[in-house]
């Protein structure tokens, strides 16, 4: 029995990698990006050191640089243990073969990067939210030119109410315009890029977008709406040119997205701007299977995709059907693939599928 034991022990001792300290927590982790039974092997080789907190604290990249030098990542965080600084990775003068740098930016000054800031910030808000004030990118030109983020609630008429209902046995949307929202019940967020741009985004309480609003002046801004239905499914999408309108409905069809569903909560038909109805059909796996613009309604064609058992696209091609482009006509072919099952296909013993249908 120990004649068995002692070789094993060898062969595991003279497979395993020296460790490479005994003070500090790290994964190491090797890449091979040749075959390793060939002569000089190529590899990429990384250490991840960690914290007893087990954050992490520092990116090994062994010898990655083109003169074989560690590149390394110092990670910090602030006394509140988050981390507020993003640093690029920093060439090192040397290598430790993958141990751990102890300053790793001492190095900085004789790398590419010279006096630049090499690092990002973000200014946290001093409360339990740790929400971002401002976000500052990597380099001396953007350190005076951060993005700046605000967070309030909505004044009284600053933002229009539309409502959406949705019928199911008529099959059919109705938009209306509700007056506007009342003080506070919205949240209003807004985000200042580096040129002074303002993007103002307003959510519900469910924290779906109700309204992005672009700022061009002082006195003009474009406003695109999101409307959502009894469900909470986003309904229709009302943009800048259609916002101005007193009734989106007079522009809805030319200007506006509108989306509809099915009782399992599937995109069935959906509007684009100055486009005809597109129409989907799904399988009882809530795959799509079968996509229908308005050219192909008029010719009475389908585009459809069957898949195999683990749900991966077998084909794909075109069915002529005997329904009429529109909801009916859908509903149709619906009803038809919910009768086909699984509706999977499986590779025969010759050439193709063997195909369950479609229509």
């Amino acid at each position: 029995m120990k004649k068995l034991i002692i070789p094993i022990g060898i062969l595991i001792m003279g497979t395993a990698k020296s460790q490479l300290t005994s003070t500090e927590n790290y994964v190491y982790s090797k890449t091979y990006l040749s075959d390793p039974t060939l002569a000089n092997v190529k590899t990429s080789e990384t250490v991840q050191y960690f914290d007893g907190l087990g954050r992490p604290k520092q990116i090994v990249n062994v010898k990655a640089s083109p003169l074989g030098k560690d590149v390394v990542i110092p990670i910090k965080y602030d006394q509140f243990g988050r981390q507020v600084q993003e640093y690029l990775p920093v060439p090192q003068a040397g290598t430790l073969n993958g141990a751990i740098t102890p300053d790793p930016l001492s190095n900085v000054s004789s790398t590419p990067y010279g006096s630049e800031k090499i690092y990002s910030e973000k200014i946290l808000e001093n409360s339990p939210l740790d929400r971002i004030q401002q976000q500052i990118q990597v380099g001396t030109a953007w350190s005076t030119k951060p993005v700046q983020f605000g967070y309030d609630a909505n004044a009284d008429g600053e933002v229009k109410k539309y409502t959406a209902t949705f019928n199911y046995t008529t099959f059919t949307s109705q938009l209306t315009l509700s007056g506007s929202y009342g003080v506070g019940q919205l949240y209003k967020n807004t985000v200042t890029d580096e040129d002074g741009n303002s993007t103002i985004e307003f959510k519900n309480g469910q924290g779906q977008v109700v309204l992005v609003r672009k700022i061009i002046s002082a006195t003009e801004s474009a406003n695109t709406y999101y409307v959502y239905n009894d469900y909470n499914q986003l309904a229709f999408v009302i943009p800048p040119k259609a916002s101005v309108e007193a009734d989106p409905n007079a522009v809805l069809n030319d200007l506006c997205y509108q989306y509809k569903y099915d009782g399992r909560n599937r995109l069935v038909e959906k509007k684009l701007p100055g486009k005809g109805w597109e129409y989907m059909v799904y399988d009882k796996q809530d795959r799509l299977i079968m996509t229908q613009d308005a050219v192909m309604g008029a010719l009475k064609q389908w585009l459809f995709t069957k898949y195999d058992q683990f749900g991966r696209p077998a084909y794909t091609g075109l069915y002529t059907s005997t329904q009429v482009y529109g909801t009916a006509g859908r509903a149709a072919e619906q009803v038809s693939a919910d009768a086909k099952g699984s509706n999977n296909v499986t590779r025969s013993s010759t050439v193709g599928f063997t195909n369950s249908g479609v229509g």
